[in-house]
């Protein structure tokens, strides 16, 4: 069985990927893959179709802040450097707010795939103790029109 193995996590503002915001190292993302679940509902002759698709991702760091150097080449990335949880910069909230949409891309090792999360996502974020070890942990949740819509791989 083949395994996706992440070099790093690309977040822009915009769905052009370019990096813009920063690149995040050192991610796992949690279960084999994000899942696409179909939203269902019943039409009048009782038949069962799926409205939409959520994709819901979780993902695990032991980095506490954004890349210094941006994996992805941008040097002019607004949170190079800036604390992942809690900045200004950053788009994942910690206090229930609504953040800025984000566009994740997950760049794989050599030799291996991107996936894309090709639509905007809030992501939400804390620190978490649980393995013994002070991670962040990063989610949202994405819906979409068509399953083919929520994630791509480049």
């Amino acid at each position: 069985m083949a395994k996706f193995v992440i070099d790093y996590l690309s977040i822009s503002d915009g769905d052009n990927l370019d990096a813009d915001v920063g690149t995040i190292s050192n991610v796992i993302v949690e279960a084999s893959l994000p899942t696409i679940e179909p939203n269902q509902v019943t039409v009048d002759n009782g038949q069962i179709i799926n409205e939409s698709y959520t994709v819901n991702v979780e993902m695990r760091t032991k980095e506490n802040s954004f890349d210094a150097t941006n994996q992805a080449g941008n040097s002019s990335a607004v949170a190079n450097g800036d604390p992942i949880l809690g900045h200004a910069d950053s788009p994942v909230s910690v206090d229930g707010t609504i953040p800025n949409k984000s566009y994740i891309q997950m760049v794989g090792k050599t030799n291996s795939f991107n996936i894309d999360l090709t639509g905007g996502i809030y992501l939400n974020g804390y620190e978490d103790y649980s393995n013994g070890r002070i991670e962040t942990v990063l989610f949202g949740t994405l819906e979409v029109l068509s399953a083919t819509d929520g994630l791509t791989t480049s």
